[in-house]
């Protein structure tokens, strides 16, 4: 069976401009994830406007070529955020099409992330285009990467998290083979709350946030957390 969550959506409201959740069982945090997309933040302002935590973005696999490369502001967001008090999570934008290029994703993203503070990790794989690596791949191919890639992570003490919409999470893995070891982080955006019934803790809840520091749009998250 997959576990279902329990949270009590009456408990959620808007504060400081920004979604926050408490209740009798769990709190919440909010914060941010970001990419080359947003160029350079004034990460100060982003901290004053009451983001406690970003997930940068830390790279990804070509979706055609399949080579790695790490995202072009990954440095000045990780050195950002921190020195503004930000806590600072990544995330990798995977296109592995096996367990062992997942393995080669995980050790590039632990070697990028050595000389930082990085509590959770994410891994992020996402239908591209028409001619994407992954095109081909089951559920069950999908799971077995994703499965790969937070393992390396947890061995090397990060908490996980896997991501995708709740329609991904539904039809592209197999969420009962991956819960015992990994969090959920789903993106489903222009409603009141998630109606995605699964166990998750983390909800991007809009890719059209604005927030002072950042030029343009950006993600907003919202992590739940058991009290």
């Amino acid at each position: 069976p997959i576990w279902r969550n329990d949270y009590d959506w009456s408990s959620l409201k808007e504060q400081d401009g920004h979604l926050a959740f408490e209740d009798d069982s769990y709190t919440s945090k909010f914060g941010i994830d970001v990419s080359f997309r947003q160029q350079e933040i004034d990460w100060q302002k982003v901290a004053a406007a009451g983001a406690e935590f970003a997930f940068i973005r830390a790279g990804y696999r070509g979706y055609e070529t399949g080579e790695l490369h790490t995202d072009d502001y990954f440095t000045a967001n990780m050195e950002g955020a921190s020195a503004a008090g930000i806590e600072t999570d990544v995330y990798w934008f995977s296109q592995a099409v096996s367990v062992e290029e997942a393995q080669e994703e995980a050790a590039y993203v632990l070697n990028l992330i050595s000389p930082y503070t990085v509590g959770t990790v994410a891994f992020d794989m996402e239908i591209v285009s028409d001619h994407d690596r992954i095109q081909g791949l089951n559920a069950e191919e999908k799971t077995a990467i994703a499965a790969a890639f937070c393992r390396v992570m947890k061995e090397a003490g990060y908490s996980v998290l896997v991501y995708g919409s709740d329609s991904w999470m539904y039809t592209s893995i197999h969420m009962e083979d991956l819960q015992e070891e990994v969090d959920f982080w789903i993106a489903g955006y222009g409603e009141d709350y998630p109606d995605f019934i699964y166990t998750f803790v983390m909800w991007q809840y809009s890719n059209t946030g604005t927030m002072d520091g950042i030029e343009g749009n950006v993600d907003l998250d919202l992590w739940l957390i058991p009290k």
